[in-house]
């Protein structure tokens, strides 16, 4: 990500100074398209372990860009491009044609980040959907580079990042104007980064997984629970054994980490935290656990009126959550094309990795595997309180699939890799 990030701010640098030499914008954008496309070739190049994985990620880029012209210049790609995508454009022109409103816009960190990036690289909706499919071809990349970091076999590696790489979702989210892909890009690095600090141990490493879901969270607020799972997991995984290890020396690391990361959460909790401050201020916690709004949503009259409820109905709020739209709640053809595309991985990867967690502790890095779990239950949970409808939950749970993915696909390959060896065992003993 870093030779991309240098080259977006020595872009957004030359702009201010080339932009004006063109005669329309059209061919302004035509310009900076073509130059970052080659560019983002040679970078999948090179960050290719083989041809097969080059092709993966060449593939998922040219269908991202392709949907990407789709989106602006023929029809609005379903479900997700929309009212939502549209207010979003509308708070970044507003900064972008008065910078004083930056602290104005009422949707958020996205609206403010979308001012930023017009204010530096021009008004052009299509440069800031481009670089949504950007992002959406690193988050692939990046995921690759977990699962090898995890010591998993080639055609584990590829199977894994061609089912992220084409998930429906992901297709349509990466090439539209929505904060989605940002998310999960910030998810990815972060379980990137969590794997490479129980490999090396170093301060890099635990640096940049914080960061990582700092940033996330930033964007999304319901994501700030996950800060606790990764306090726990950096604080009490033990490298030696490699195991969790709670004992009581290992609390001095826990409350060196919860002071330098509480003050920055402090810091910027008006940031982190936006969307509690809001309910919270406007009496709306609990209403918004018993939100029902929208053609597809479930659960309707499953009201949360105080902490009671919320423990009692969060296990079914959570299922509907990552599972629906279930086969009783299929109205349309939209429905049903939403479970077999999206929602039928969940419960497919849900359900066998809860078969073969037993599994885990064969792997030597089954510690942070299972805190990935962990972080996936416990967003799950908190997702899972605040939506209630089918629109919403297919989004929100995209951004928690790698965590499920990559655990699942490493339970998968050490299962195999035990009763591989307990066959070979039987047959010697023959």
């Amino acid at each position: 990500m870093r030779p991309i990030l240098i080259v977006v701010v020595l872009e957004a640098l030359l702009s201010q100074l080339v932009r004006p030499l063109f005669l329309t914008s059209e061919g302004y954008v035509a310009t900076v398209l073509a130059i970052n496309s080659v560019l983002l070739m040679f970078y999948l190049l090179r960050q290719a372990e083989t041809t097969p994985l080059f092709l993966i990620f060449v593939t998922a880029f040219l269908i991202r860009l392709t949907l990407m012209l789709v989106d602006l210049e023929l029809f609005r790609l379903p479900p997700h491009s929309g009212d939502d995508t549209e207010a979003f454009h509308l708070e970044g022109l507003l900064i972008y044609t008065d910078p004083t409103m930056f602290n104005e816009v009422v949707r958020g960190s996205y609206s403010k980040f979308l001012g930023i990036f017009y204010l530096a690289f021009g008004p052009e909706r299509m440069l800031a959907q481009y670089f949504n499919v950007i992002l959406g071809v690193v988050s692939i990349v990046i995921l690759s580079k977990t699962l090898l970091l995890l010591k998993l076999p080639m055609h584990y590696v590829l199977i894994a990042t061609g089912v992220f790489a084409f998930f429906a979702q992901g297709l349509l989210l990466s090439p539209i104007l929505l904060r989605d892909q940002l998310v999960a890009l910030g998810i990815v690095y972060t379980l990137y980064y969590m794997v490479r600090w129980t490999l090396d141990k170093s301060v890099a490493s635990l640096t940049f997984a914080y960061l990582g879901y700092l940033i996330s969270t930033m964007f999304h607020s319901g994501l700030a629970i996950g800060i606790l799972v990764l306090l726990i997991y950096f604080s009490f995984y033990n490298h030696e054994t490699q195991r969790m290890d709670f004992e009581a020396s290992k609390v001095q690391r826990l409350l060196v980490q919860v002071v330098i990361v509480g003050f920055i959460v402090y810091s910027f909790q008006d940031v982190l935290f936006a969307k509690f401050t809001h309910v919270s201020e406007n009496g709306q916690l609990f209403s918004g656990m018993s939100y029902d709004r929208g053609g597809s949503a479930y659960l309707n009259g499953l009201s949360v009126t105080g902490p009671s409820d919320m423990v009692l109905y969060a296990p079914l709020r959570m299922i509907y959550f990552l599972f629906s739209p279930f086969p009783w709640q299929w109205s349309s053809v939209m429905n049903i094309a939403i479970f077999f595309a999206d929602a039928a991985f969940y419960l497919l990867l849900a359900v066998l990795t809860l078969m073969h967690l037993k599994y885990l502790k064969q792997h030597s890095l089954g510690s942070v595997l299972l805190f990935m779990l962990i972080l996936f239950i416990v967003n799950a949970v908190i997702f899972g309180l605040g939506t209630g409808n089918v629109g919403t939950a297919i989004r929100h749970r995209y951004k928690l699939f790698p965590m499920l993915l990559i655990a699942y696909t490493s339970i998968h390959y050490i299962r195999y890799q035990v009763l591989h060896h307990f066959e070979e065992v039987e047959k010697r003993a023959e």
